[in-house]
């Protein structure tokens, strides 16, 4: 069910849709504002819904309703709809006949997907040749951890079926550096044991029908083999880099690296 308000609502611990009862995880939000000191934010919590905020300096802002509205309704999640009726009839017309499956990219889309991962996970992953969600490990009892580090983010129960991706830069390191901390690691600075960083072929991997987008996040769904749409691995070893590092330093050299190895990827 969708529930559309307007930018105004500040409701995030309790649900005035079910009598001011505390949100279950089936319920989600997105608010959209004009702008702060971020293009975009998730959120939430064990006493908060979880939430996206995307401000309207993000360009893709109108994608990026519509591909949430879009991914919740599949996965059968309540949505609070945060944005004013003309912000969302701009969205709506924009957004057309997209699907947040779109399997080409869009004009704004870059070209690659960096998947960060511990140093004892590469090896199973290069051992199985394959990418695998947290359930799916799960599953194979494969992991340690009773829940993964989204849980104290209030992730929806869905994202654990899927792969998540970034374009580059520091926060997936964070997520790295916060699973071995036990607790969100928001320093970039601090002291972690760096992995891998896995760079895939963003285009070939829409191609096939396999990205996601949520509206804040690129995912894949369960597995992604690796041999088909990986590019290139940095690990500290590669990089010349001590593993006792930061997620910023470890970041910013894979980066420059690979920007500097594989150009025809940075346009």
């Amino acid at each position: 069910m969708i529930h559309y308000v307007d930018s105004s609502f500040t409701e995030l611990c309790r649900n005035p849709f079910d009598n001011y009862k505390p949100y279950e995880n089936n319920w989600v939000l997105l608010k959209l504002i004009e702008k702060a000191e971020f293009f975009l934010h998730t959120s939430g919590g064990a006493d908060s819904i979880f939430n996206l905020i995307i401000t309207k300096e993000n360009k893709d802002w109108r994608y990026r309703v519509f591909d949430f509205i879009q991914y919740e309704k599949t996965h059968g999640n309540n949505m609070i709809i945060s944005v004013n009726k003309n912000d969302l009839d701009d969205a709506k017309r924009i957004y057309g006949h997209h699907s947040f499956k779109d399997n080409y990219l869009r004009a704004y889309e870059q070209k690659v997907l960096m998947h960060s991962t511990d140093k004892d996970s590469y090896n199973a992953i290069t051992k199985d040749g394959i990418l695998k969600s947290w359930n799916i490990l799960n599953s194979e009892h494969r992991i340690s951890e009773n829940h993964p580090i989204g849980n104290l983010l209030g992730d929806p129960f869905d994202y654990s079926d899927y792969i998540m991706f970034s374009n580059g830069g520091v926060f997936s390191e964070v997520v790295v550096a916060s699973k071995q901390k036990g607790y969100i690691e928001m320093n970039i600075d601090c002291t972690y044991t760096a992995g891998a960083r896995l760079y895939f072929d963003c285009e070939k991997i829409a191609k096939d029908g396999l990205l996601v987008r949520d509206g804040a996040h690129l995912k894949v769904k369960n597995q992604l083999l690796i041999d088909k749409y990986l590019i290139w691995t940095a690990t500290p070893a590669v990089l010349d880099l001590q593993e006792n590092t930061t997620p910023q330093l470890f970041a910013e050299k894979a980066d420059t690296y690979f920007k500097e190895k594989f150009p025809k990827f940075n346009c």
